[in-house]
C-alpha cells in the first residue's frame, strides 16, 4: 500500500483528486468528484483509475438502488484530516434524514442546530460575544471542520472550498446543506451574532459553495 504522505510527487490532476478523496469520510462517486475538482467526469475517471491501479485509492460498489449495476465509489487510503468523528456523524445523519419524513428540510435544519450547539460546547464559546466575534468564531469552526473557508474582510460572505460530506451533498444537497446551515446559525447565535439572513448556496461554482453569515 502506498504511503499517502508521498503523494506530493503526483501529477497535479491526480493529486487534486486524491486530496479531494482524503477530505472525505465516506466513498465518493465520479460525478461528485468532478463537481468538487471542477474537472470533466471522463478526466476524473481516468485519474481515479490510475490512483486505484497504483494503490492510492480503493473502490467499492455503491449500495444498490433500483435497476442496473451499482456505480463504483472511491476512497483514499490513509488517515483523514479534520474532526473525523463529527464529520462522519453528520454524513450518517444526512443519509438517514433523506428518507425520514416529509419535513426533511426542517428536521435537517434542527439537527444541524443541535450539532452546532454541541460543537460550541465542545470548543468553548467566545469570551466576549459580539456580531463580529460570532462571525469570526464560526469561520474558524468551519476551518477546523475541514470546509476550507475563504471569508471576506468582515466575515460576512464566505466561499467554502471543500465539503467533507461531498458524496452525501451531491446526492442530497437540500438535506446536507440544511444540516450545515443549522450548524452555522447555532454557532452564530451562541457567540453574539444574528443568524437572520444566513444562507448557504450549494455548488455555487465548480468546487465551492457560498455561505452568507447573516444580513
Amino acid at each position: 500500500m502506498k504511503n499517502i504522505r508521498s503523494a506530493s510527487g503526483l501529477a497535479r490532476g491526480r493529486a487534486a483528486v486524491l486530496h479531494a478523496l482524503l477530505d472525505q469520510p465516506d466513498p465518493v462517486g465520479i460525478d461528485a468528484l468532478a463537481q468538487a475538482t471542477a474537472r470533466h467526469p471522463n478526466t476524473v475517471r481516468e485519474q481515479v483509475n490510475w490512483l486505484v491501479s497504483h494503490d492510492y485509492v480503493t473502490r467499492v460498489r455503491q449500495p444498490h438502488e433500483g435497476r442496473g449495476r451499482p456505480a463504483w465509489l472511491y476512497q483514499a487510503r490513509g488517515p483523514r484530516p479534520g474532526d473525523g468523528d463529527y464529520v462522519e456523524l453528520a454524513a450518517a445523519l444526512a443519509w438517514r434524514l433523506q428518507d425520514a419524513s416529509p419535513e426533511t428540510h426542517a428536521e435537517a435544519l434542527a439537527a444541524g442546530r443541535r450539532w452546532g450547539s454541541d460543537l460550541v460546547a465542545r470548543r468553548g464559546a467566545a469570551v466576549v460575544p459580539s456580531p463580529a466575534t460570532g462571525r469570526r468564531w464560526t469561520v474558524e469552526m468551519l476551518d477546523e471542520l475541514g470546509y476550507a473557508p475563504a471569508p471576506d474582510g468582515e466575515d460576512r460572505e464566505v466561499v467554502l472550498h471543500r465539503c467533507p460530506l461531498l458524496q452525501a451533498a451531491y446526492r442530497f444537497p437540500d438535506v446536507v446543506c440544511s444540516v450545515h446551515l443549522g450548524m452555522v446559525q447555532s454557532a452564530l447565535e451562541a457567540n453574539g451574532a444574528s443568524s437572520e439572513g444566513s444562507e448557504l448556496r450549494p455548488f455555487s461554482a465548480p468546487g465551492q459553495c457560498f455561505l452568507r453569515l447573516g444580513t
